[in-house]
């Protein structure tokens, strides 16, 4: 049952990888009920599996119960099912226009009347997007980040109603999260796209052979003081997903320096696709920027 000004109660996801299991994640340490879809029925099994093991690792702090939490997890067999009684539905599917438009349209069509609907696409806008659905003036995108990352950037099309930002934030604020608000729709989103650019130049000096993964990340950390670089960053995202979020601005501008460079297809094409996979641009679990004495090492 959607709950207008009130608390969200229960989120339906459709999509079960990385970012879907974020989310879940995001939903039941805060006491929200999450409801998780996949058309795979190993990738749902794979995500609950997941998310439980997030909750352990979250509770070793003591910030959540994860009996409790884990209780709020349920996976679901159908879009039908994982829209029942929703406040929220998000959709998490590869970054593939057809593919989103597709299955917001049957989220739509399944969802409460008084149910929002969001998008994390990290490159699409909502406008093209929004036809798809039934009720365009409740739909946003919200693009969220990893499990330790607070922002979470909300972009409206042109049809997206007030009403719809505001809850958007609602929600995000129930999740311990802060919502970034674009003034006006742009393709990724307006930070995002700073974002953008940095992951585009360094894989652009890769290919290049101006300088190496590693020594981005090291310099990078030691300039910003942060725990991981751009490289790094990319692995925890999925460099499929990477690749797939370069070709939308590929395919959207035709400007050759908006392909993804080959090397990155290459090391995809070799299951090297970052943390999922246990190998990216580093080897994980132990990733090198994560030992003592890497960042003032003398270079790789």
């Amino acid at each position: 049952m959607a709950t207008g000004q009130g608390s969200v109660r229960v989120v339906g996801i459709v999509g079960g990888g990385t970012m879907g299991r974020r989310i879940a994640h995001g939903c039941v340490v805060c006491g929200v009920r999450a409801r998780i879809y996949d058309v795979s029925a190993s990738a749902r099994e794979e995500a609950v599996a997941t998310v439980r093991r997030y909750l352990r690792e979250y509770a070793r702090s003591g910030a959540v119960d994860v009996e409790a939490a884990s209780a709020l997890l349920d996976p679901c067999e159908d879009i039908p099912t994982c829209a029942a009684d929703a406040d929220w539905l998000i959709e998490t599917v590869p970054e593939d226009l057809e593919l989103k438009r597709t299955v917001l349209a049957k989220m739509s069509e399944a969802a409460p009347d008084a149910a929002y609907i969001a998008s994390n696409t990290s490159s699409l806008p909502g406008s093209w997007l929004a036809p798809s659905l039934e009720r365009p003036e409740r739909f946003v995108n919200m693009n969220f980040g990893a499990t330790d990352h607070p922002k979470v950037e909300v972009m409206g099309h042109d049809g997206t109603s007030p009403d719809t930002i505001e809850a958007a934030k609602r929600l995000l604020r129930q999740l311990d999260l802060v919502p970034i608000v674009a003034l006006r729709e742009i393709q990724g989103y307006p930070t995002n796209r700073i974002w953008r650019a940095i992951k585009k130049e360094s894989l652009h000096l890769i290919a290049g052979g101006y300088t190496t993964a590693e020594n981005i990340d090291r310099a990078w950390m030691l300039d910003w003081h942060v725990a991981m670089g751009p490289c790094g960053l990319m692995d925890v995202v999925g460099l499929d997903v990477v690749r797939d979020i370069e070709n939308v601005y590929y395919e959207a501008s035709g400007d050759p320096s908006d392909k993804p460079p080959e090397f990155l297809e290459e090391m995809i094409e070799r299951g090297e696709l970052g943390l999922k996979s246990g190998k990216g641009f580093y080897e994980y679990p132990a990733p090198a920027f994560e030992r003592d004495g890497w960042l003032t090492a003398e270079e790789d």
